[in-house]
């Protein structure tokens, strides 16, 4: 896919100098179409993380990667899917109410104690 190629160098061409410079790192963009579709470092990464659990665990390379593969898209849909429908389920305020984050007091409004004068 032309496209995913020219986007990934507009966005190496983007950030790398700036990541290099603040970071002190390298910067590679991984590119994915909304159909599925992978940009040429994206599918580099996919193929060498594939071998890799090829070498570990002696599984086949085609089914290997296949999963990996099918994994990533289901991933991108369902987040395009979030995105455009909202999540169903249950609602956002009972989801923050159950994250332990969502009663740790950060002080930023001093509290009064009960045994000061008011």
């Amino acid at each position: 896919m032309i496209y995913t190629k020219e986007h990934e160098a507009a966005k190496r061409k983007e950030y790398e100098e700036r990541v290099r410079q603040t970071e002190k790192g390298s910067f590679v963009p991984l590119i994915m179409t909304t159909s599925g579709g992978m940009g040429p470092a994206l599918n580099d990464m996919n193929k060498r993380l594939a071998q890799k659990i090829c070498d570990k665990r002696g599984d086949q390379y085609s089914y290997v990667i296949n999963h990996i593969r099918t994994r990533v898209r289901f991933a991108l849909m369902r987040g395009i899917l979030i995105a455009i429908l909202g999540e169903r389920g249950r609602s956002v305020s009972e989801k923050s109410k159950e994250n332990e984050l969502y009663n740790v007091n950060l002080n930023l409004i001093p509290q009064r104690n009960s045994y000061q004068p008011r």
